[in-house]
């Protein structure tokens, strides 16, 4: 009798610890899953949030695109050919580049003050360019413009300039805006010099371009 007590008693002792394991194996698993799905529901609060900012900036960036076309378009229709945006442009379908402080006496400060032909990529001469500028320099590289880094010329490439022609026929309150919606580090940037030099660089007058960039710092006129 007691030995039939005690082999019951074993049994039972070993049943509540079975009991105990397996509930805090299944506890373990179902806090394992809780913490994985608070993870997957932080992230997916993280991924939305950035591809709403991304869709903010879009949104922000098509009007300055629009407005670009149409002005290209004007310039078209002014022309009154398909010609592309780099082949010769009336004066009177052309703004005014503004003029910094200090520039060369007579550098084009409208596009349609330079040569009647705008240059090909192919037909730069860089040699003479890298002598003016004083260093080796890629024909339509924006960066090339004083005040316009990498990060600033992939703005610009984002919203149609890509070429010194077509940054030259960039109004400057047009880049302001571009600037402002790419956030608070590039406001502080000031382009109103940036389609002058441009200009320079698209009709390859370089000497004039060199003479212009030594009087300015980050784009902005010094003194």
């Amino acid at each position: 009798m007691p030995y039939t007590l005690m082999k019951g008693l074993v049994w039972v002792l070993l049943a509540v610890l079975l009991g105990i394991v397996v509930g805090w194996l299944l506890r373990s698993v179902a806090a394992k899953r809780q913490v994985e799905r608070a993870r997957a529901a932080n992230l997916g609060t993280a991924d939305r949030d950035e591809l709403e900012r991304l869709r903010q900036r879009v949104a922000n960036l098509e009007p300055i695109v629009a407005d670009r076309d149409r002005l290209r378009s004007e310039l078209d229709d002014a022309r009154g050919d398909d010609s592309p945006a780099t082949a010769p442009v009336p004066a009177q379908s052309v703004a005014t580049v503004p003029v910094a402080p200090g520039a060369p006496e007579n550098p084009p400060t409208t596009m349609h003050d330079a040569p009647e032909t705008m240059h090909d990529a192919e037909t730069f001469d860089l040699g003479a360019a890298a002598a003016a500028i004083g260093k080796p320099i890629v024909a339509d590289d924006l960066t090339v413009v004083e005040g316009i880094g990498p990060k600033i010329a992939e703005l610009c490439h984002g919203i149609g300039i890509t070429t010194w022609s077509d940054l030259a026929e960039t109004e400057v309150s047009l880049l302001r805006t571009m600037l402002n919606d790419a956030g608070q580090r590039f406001k502080a940037h000031d382009p109103s010099s940036w389609p002058q030099q441009a200009a320079l660089l698209a009709v390859g007058a370089w000497d004039d371009f060199a003479a212009l960039a030594e009087r300015l710092d980050g784009g902005r006129p010094v003194g």
